[in-house]
């Protein structure tokens, strides 16, 4: 039998020689729920890379998480009945995360308690840094969030809230990263620039200037511990796409990309064995995209693969639907998964589907975002060359 010291003693070991079990690369979290209905709950994992939605269906009270990471403290961003949230890092390779919900706790029923290894991110009590960040900007806040309501309908149309808009927000950020600055080697703070800032600066349009004051303060303010991980050069790749966009427009040579299909095999667009190569953006969960595999087919069956080859890229986050898609869809050509929408990100492809024909000397010589294929055009391109 083993006593309560005991365990707390095995627990300790087990916690203080997580890294050697498990790798830097890897997290396992057991999170275990108490008067919670999982079907109010919805659970986030952010890898650093990919942010995951949770399958809640395994276990009566016990959500195991077992996953790759990408950033030196993941996340986990909880919603309860739509209406209570919480945000967690996770603080070693080896976590608990012990949720309740208790109506009888009238100030705050849905809580955390007697976790292992998890910080809450967002709490104005135990987080300083954020307690004093936020009560700093509640003029601007104030501001923006009646802009929102007097005028959200008209953000994207109308010039002059544009133009307001643009200047809160650019304020917000200012005293944001004013106030961080000093706390740079705090992964808080750069979370928050993450979090916050830029997903504050994706209101701001056509701004390649402010982008790149942003990127300048990243490089300048943040320590390469952080800025080396995967998730810290998907926030480069992001901002460089915000400041140099690409424009994919037919008779432009594609960009240079790097891609690797499923099976790990590099995939050239630049060969002089192949006439063509058709990549089509997609997922599994996109209906029009889906619309389109029987052109794509038609296609596949009408051509060789020396005359076209045909590469399906797709921005699912779920391996297993992406999978099962192309097995039930009988999509029979090369695939390659773009679970962090880093290369579609590069490339400015906002929407899909997309689709883009590319020659042998690597110039775009059809796109199409959304729409039926102009299968006739398509087809008299390959045959033309």
């Amino acid at each position: 039998m083993v006593t309560r010291a005991q365990f707390l003693v095995i627990l300790t070991i087990l916690l203080s020689s997580s890294a050697f079990v498990y790798g830097q690369g890897h997290v396992k979290v057991n999170i275990n729920l108490s008067g919670i209905d999982k079907e109010k709950l919805v659970v986030h994992f952010d890898d650093g890379v990919i942010l995951d939605v949770l399958d809640l269906t395994q276990g009566d009270s016990t959500i195991i998480v077992d996953k790759e990471i990408h950033t030196l403290y993941p996340t986990f961003s909880v919603v309860y009945d739509r209406k209570y949230y919480k945000k967690f890092f996770v603080d070693s390779n080896i976590a608990v995360l012990n949720l309740y919900f208790d109506e009888s706790k009238t100030a705050d029923p849905f809580y955390y308690d007697g976790s292992t290894n998890v910080t809450a991110i967002y709490d104005t009590v135990s987080n300083e840094i954020y307690s004093s960040l936020k009560r700093g900007q509640i003029a601007e806040v104030l501001k923006l969030n009646d802009l929102f309501t007097k005028h959200g309908h008209e953000i994207r149309t109308n010039d002059s809230v544009k133009y307001e808009l643009t200047n809160i927000v650019k304020v917000i950020n200012a005293k944001s990263m004013d106030y961080l600055a000093p706390y740079a080697n705090d992964f808080f703070s750069f979370y928050y620039f993450k979090d916050q800032v830029l997903t504050l600066a994706s209101l701001i349009e056509n701004d390649s200037e402010y982008y790149s004051k942003l990127l300048a303060y990243y490089n300048n303010t943040f320590p390469e511990e952080f800025r080396n991980t995967g998730e810290g050069k998907q926030i480069i790749a992001r901002l460089q796409q915000k400041i140099s966009p690409v424009l994919l427009q037919e008779n432009e040579i594609m960009p240079d990309i790097h891609i690797k299909d499923i099976n790990g095999v590099a995939i050239h667009l630049k060969d002089p064995k192949e006439h063509f190569v058709l990549l089509d953006f997609w997922a599994s969960w996109c209906t029009p995209c889906l619309q389109q595999i029987p052109d794509i087919k038609a296609l596949r069956n009408q051509f060789s693969t020396d005359e076209l080859k045909i590469v399906s890229i797709s921005i699912d986050k779920d391996s297993t639907s992406f999978l099962n898609s192309i097995k039930e869809h009988r999509m029979d050509w090369v695939h390659s998964l773009d679970r962090s929408s880093s290369l579609s990100d590069s490339l400015g492809i906002s929407s899909i589907p997309t689709l883009l024909l590319v020659d042998q000397n690597g110039k775009i010589v059809y796109y199409k975002n959304g729409g039926k294929l102009d299968m006739d055009r398509i087809r008299a391109i390959v045959r033309a060359n």
